[in-house]
């Protein structure tokens, strides 16, 4: 976050504050499980000894930024399970470190967490259950045990979505070499398609700590080719260029119509 302040992340049933359970963290303590039990301070409890299973639970607040990083049980005796395929999320953030009402800082968002590494709009890291492809319906069978789940669509096989902004939409598609599969690829590669309701040059980065500096870009400015990009800092003289044999990308292109 940038900022100083308190965060949460929390697990819902239906999208709603009221009967969540969150993860909060805030500024000089350790990051722990509550109940949301409304909307006042006053009822949201924090949940027994016994249930908090956090590890490698931590929040800092440096350079301007509010970093919390935990890791947590999917599936724990008494609390909504954290699903292998599609799960509702809520997050939430205060104006500074004393945990207070967020005001209009806070919304829900779905999250797909589907063993395929590809799915719903997040690239997640393959488990070892075993993953099929249902050609018929470009979507994405996890097995385990005996039984087949069915989790969402294939971005192996049809162009997923995902909404970025109010008006900007990503689509992108994973294409494997005959003889690869999606879980351990080797010469895999993403096509993918920004697509803005407006006029104006647009970027998509890849990041391995979610900040914007030392992430690699592919840049389009309407007019020109996208090209690769190192980020080197906010400023645009910091933007450069990536070595011609670098310059990797085909089919690359920008229009505005």
């Amino acid at each position: 976050f940038e900022g100083e302040a308190w965060l949460s992340i929390a697990f819902s049933e239906d999208g709603k504050m009221i009967g969540s359970e969150a993860v909060i963290g805030i500024p000089g303590s350790i990051p722990q499980k509550y109940m949301l039990g409304g909307y006042d301070v006053s009822v949201i409890q924090l949940m027994p000894e016994e249930q908090q299973t956090l590890t490698d639970a931590s929040i800092t607040a440096t350079n301007g930024q509010t970093i919390m990083k935990f890791t947590k049980l999917m599936s724990e005796p008494g609390e909504i399970e954290i699903l292998f395929g599609d799960n509702e999320f809520l997050w939430a953030h205060g104006s500074d470190a004393t945990l207070a009402y967020h005001g209009g800082s806070r919304s829900s968002f779905s999250l797909n967490l589907s063993g395929s590494g590809f799915v719903g709009g997040t690239a997640t890291e393959p488990t070892e259950n075993p993953v099929t492809n249902d050609e018929a319906d470009g979507s994405v069978a996890v097995v385990q045990g005996n039984e087949q789940e069915q989790v969402g669509p294939d971005c192996t096989v049809n162009f997923c979505e995902n909404d970025l902004a109010s008006g900007f939409l990503q689509k992108y598609k994973i294409n494997v070499p005959e003889g690869q599969n999606a879980a351990n690829c080797e010469g895999c590669s993403i096509t993918m398609e920004l697509i803005f309701e407006g006029e104006a040059w647009l970027s998509i980065a890849f990041s391995e700590d979610g900040k914007m500096i030392g992430s690699e870009a592919v840049i389009g400015i309407p007019g020109s080719i996208p090209q690769k990009y190192m980020l080197g800092g906010y400023d645009v003289s910091v933007i450069q260029l990536m070595p011609e044999e670098q310059q990797t990308l085909t089919d690359a292109s920008i229009t505005a119509t």
